[in-house]
């Protein structure tokens, strides 16, 4: 039974190490889709009318912002970290 397990492990490290990888490649095509993601939605909320954009509306977009920046600052201090 030890054996067995011991090479499913194995086999899913393998897995987890390949799925890493490619990750950290994609890293900067992930950056560019959040950043548009959110160049689109401040595009939608801008061009609402003025007495259109509720508060709860503009919190969404400022909380997606707020979130969004947070993300990037973490991958710009994690590149400058481990490089």
């Amino acid at each position: 039974m030890l054996p067995q397990v011991l090479v499913g492990l194995g086999a899913l490290s393998l897995l987890s190490a390949g799925c890493l990888f490619w990750l950290e490649r994609l890293q900067p095509v992930f950056a560019v889709l959040a950043v548009g993601a959110l160049a689109y939605q401040g595009w939608l909320v801008w061009r609402r009318p003025h007495e259109r954009r509720s508060r709860r509306l503009m919190a969404i977009f400022w909380t997606s912002v707020g979130i969004n920046a947070l993300v990037l600052v973490t991958l710009i201090t994690l590149w400058f970290r481990y490089r």
